[in-house]
C-alpha cells in the first residue's frame, strides 16, 4: 500500500550500540522513521517499501543520524525496474547516498551509472564514490534483474563497500560532513555542477528499499578478506590505491606511472609479498598548461599522495607517453619542460628527503606489421619516436644532475618488438614482467639491508 510522507517529527535515535552484529538496530529505516516533507524534492513515494528514483527525485535524513560519523553503517537494497531497457546516453547518472559538503571538502558520495550513461561510452553498470569531493574509485554495478543489497560500511572513518555481501572497494579517511544524508538526485564525476540536477529524469525509475542506518559499523555475515583489496585514496589532483598495512615494520613502495606501469605494477607487487607495500598512483599532472606563476598543480599532487607514505622507494615518470605524444605545449612545452622537471625534483626533494626516488625512461611507440614483428613508429603526426627518444634523453641529464638513477625501459621495449601490443602503445604480460623485473633490480639496490637480509634468509 501506498504511505504518504509523515510530518516532520523528531527522529527518534533507537539505542544500536549492541555487541553482537545480529543484534544491531538500525537507528533510522525507511519505512519507520519520518521524512521530513521540506528536504523532499520532486515525487518521492512509499509504495510496499520500495521508492522509485528517476535522478529529478530525492529526500533527506539530517546529519545527527550519522553521529561523530566514525563508525557507522548505510545499507539498503537497489534493482533496475522491471521494465528496465538500456537508457540513452546521458549526462546525469543517479545519486544514492550523499552528504557532500563542498565547502568543507567532506562526506561520500555514492553514484550509480546506468548502462549507457557516459556520453562519450565510457562507463556503463558501474557504481562510483567521491570522498571529502574528490573522485574515489569505480566498481561494479547492480548484477542481474533482481534486488542487489549494498552495505556502506564506515570504521574508524574509512569505508568498506559490499554489494550482496562481497567487499567491492575501500576507502580513505572520510571527513565528518554536516549536510544531510540525501537519497537520490542526479550524480556525476568531477566538478559539482548543480544545473545538471534539474532535468532529465531516467525514464524507468531504479527502486529502493530496506534503507537502513546504524550507528556503528556492521560487516556483513559472510565476510571473506582472503582476496586482499587495496584502498582507494584521493585529494587534489590524485586518487591512488594504497595497501592495506597489516605490519608497520615492511617498508613501502611507490609505484607511479601511466598504463605502462598499469601492466607491470603487479608483478612488482608479486615479488615484495610479504617484503614491502606496494602503493600504485596512476598520475602526474601534465607541466606546461597547468602550471600559471605559483600556481603548479603537479606539486600540490605529489604533496597529497607522499602523505600517504612514507615510502622508502618511488619509482616513477610523468605520464610522458601521455605528454609527449605530441607537441602540444598545454601539456609540454620542449623550452619549459627542463626548468619544470627541476622543480617537481626540488619539491620532491623537500617532501620525502629520505625516499630514494628512481625514473622510469618512457617506452617507444610500434607500429604494427602484419605476419611480423612490430616496428618503431616514426612520422606519425600523434605519435614520433623521436620526440620520445628527444625528451628521454632530456630527463637523462636531470635525473644525472639530481642523482636519481634510471631504468631504461624504452631500450628494453626495443629489444623486445615482438611483444608490443597491436594499440603500438602498450604491451602484453611477457613484456610487462620484463619490465618488472628490470625496475625490482633497481628497487632492490634501494631498500634497507635489513630486509634484503631477510629475504635471503
Amino acid at each position: 500500500m501506498k504511505k504518504p510522507l509523515l510530518p516532520a517529527l523528531s527522529l527518534a535515535l533507537v539505542a544500536a550500540a549492541c555487541a553482537q552484529t545480529q543484534d544491531a538496530r538500525p537507528i533510522w529505516e525507511l519505512g519507520k522513521n519520518p521524512i521530513d516533507p521540506a528536504s523532499v524534492l520532486g515525487k518521492v513515494e512509499l509504495t510496499d517499501g520500495i521508492v522509485k528514483l528517476d535522478c529529478s527525485n530525492s529526500f533527506a535524513i539530517p546529519a545527527s543520524v550519522l553521529g561523530a560519523q566514525n563508525d557507522y553503517t548505510i545499507e539498503f537494497e537497489l534493482r533496475r525496474s522491471p521494465n528496465f531497457k538500456a537508457l540513452p546516453r546521458m549526462e546525469g547518472a543517479l545519486l544514492l547516498v550523499c552528504n557532500r559538503d563542498a565547502a568543507a571538502h567532506a562526506g561520500i558520495s555514492l553514484i550509480y551509472f546506468p548502462p549507457a550513461w557516459d556520453l562519450n561510452g565510457g562507463i556503463s553498470n558501474l557504481m562510483g564514490t567521491e570522498i571529502n569531493c574528490y573522485w574515489n574509485v569505480e566498481f561494479g554495478g547492480i548484477e542481474g534483474t533482481a534486488f542487489n543489497k549494498y552495505s556502506i560500511v564506515v570504521k574508524d572513518r574509512s569505508a568498506s563497500i559490499y554489494r550482496n555481501g562481497l567487499l567491492l572497494a575501500m576507502t580513505g579517511e572520510i571527513k565528518p560532513s554536516q549536510m544531510p544524508l540525501t537519497i537520490g538526485g542526479k550524480g556525476w564525476r568531477g566538478e559539482f555542477s548543480p544545473n545538471k540536477s534539474e532535468a532529465n529524469p531516467v525514464p524507468e525509475p531504479y527502486e529502493l528499499s530496506g534503507l537502513k542506518i546504524y550507528n556503528q559499523a556492521i560487516v556483513p555475515a559472510g565476510d571473506d578478506r582472503s582476496t586482499e583489496i587495496m584502498r582507494s585514496v584521493s585529494g587534489d589532483g590524485y586518487a591512488m590505491q594504497r595497501a592495506v598495512i597489516k605490519d608497520p615494520a615492511l617498508p613501502r613502495i611507490l609505484v607511479v606511472g601511466d598504463s605502462i606501469s598499469m601492466g607491470y605494477r603487479g608483478f612488482i607487487t608479486e615479488h615484495f609479498k610479504g617484503r614491502a607495500y606496494v602503493d600504485y598512483w596512476v598520475g602526474g599532472l601534465w607541466f606546461d598548461g597547468t602550471v600559471k606563476g605559483d600556481d603548479f598543480p603537479a606539486l600540490r599532487s605529489w604533496t597529497g599522495v607522499l602523505s600517504n607514505g612514507p615510502y622508502e622507494v618511488v619509482t616513477w615518470n610523468s605520464m610522458t607517453l601521455h605528454m609527449w605524444a605530441n607537441n602540444d605545449v598545454k601539456r609540454t612545452s620542449e623550452e619549459r619542460y627542463p626548468s619544470q622537471m627541476a622543480r617537481v625534483l626540488d619539491h620532491l626533494k623537500g617532501a620525502a628527503p629520505n625516499t630514494k626516488f628512481i625514473w622510469i625512461r618512457c617506452t617507444p611507440v610500434t607500429t604494427p606489421v602484419e605476419g611480423a614483428p612490430s616496428v618503431l613508429r616514426q612520422g606519425d603526426d600523434k605519435w614520433k619516436n623521436d620526440r620520445i627518444i628527444f625528451l628521454n634523453q632530456v630527463t637523462d641529464g636531470i635525473m644525472t644532475k639530481y642523482g636519481i638513477p634510471e631504468v631504461d625501459l624504452y631500450a628494453l621495449c626495443e629489444k623486445n618488438l615482438d611483444k608490443a601490443s597491436k594499440d603500438g602503445v602498450h604491451w602484453g604480460a611477457d613484456a610487462s614482467r620484463l619490465m618488472a623485473n628490470e625496475i625490482i633490480k633497481e628497487i632492490e639496490k634501494s631498500l634497507p639491508k635489513t630486509h634484503k637480509q631477510d629475504a635471503a634468509k
